[in-house]
C-alpha cells in the first residue's frame, strides 16, 4: 500500500512525503517505510488519486488548499533516485479539475494499462 499526502485532523494538509506498506515479511512483521524521493514532487494536496500501472505511480487531481488541479505525476519505482515528473499531456480531451474521484487502472480488453477516473467533484 502507497500513502501520499491527504488531509490531517483538523483541515491541514499532510507532508508530501511518500509511503509505502511494507508486507515483503508478512503481515506480521509489516511496517510503514518512508520512500526517500528527491527533486520536486506533486506537492501537498488531498482528494487526489494514486494508482501503480508497473513500474510508475501515476497521481492525478485533487486539491492543493487553495485551488482544484487536474495534473498528473509520474514516479518510476524501478528507477533510483526516485524522482517525482510531472507529465506534459496535450489535447482538448483533459477532464477537468477535480477532488475526491475514484481512479483505477484497467487490466484487461482494449483500455489495459489506461487509467480511468470517475466523478469527484469540480471547481464550481
Amino acid at each position: 500500500m502507497v500513502v501520499f499526502g491527504g488531509a490531517t485532523g483538523g483541515g491541514s494538509l499532510a507532508s508530501d512525503e511518500l509511503y509505502l506498506l511494507d508486507l515483503r515479511n508478512g503481515d506480521q512483521a509489516a511496517q510503514w517505510m518512508s520512500v526517500p524521493v528527491v527533486g520536486r514532487t506533486p506537492g501537498r494536496r488531498y482528494g487526489h488519486t494514486i494508482i501503480f500501472c508497473k513500474p510508475h505511480l501515476l497521481v492525478f487531481g485533487g486539491n492543493t488548499g487553495t485551488e482544484s488541479v487536474n495534473d498528473v505525476w509520474c514516479l518510476n519505482v524501478d528507477k533510483a533516485p526516485f524522482t517525482w515528473d510531472p507529465l506534459k499531456i496535450a489535447g482538448a480531451d483533459m477532464p477537468c479539475v477535480r477532488a475526491y474521484h475514484s481512479a483505477s487502472l484497467c487490466t484487461t480488453g482494449s483500455a489495459s494499462g489506461m487509467m480511468v477516473t470517475f466523478g469527484g467533484r469540480t471547481s464550481d
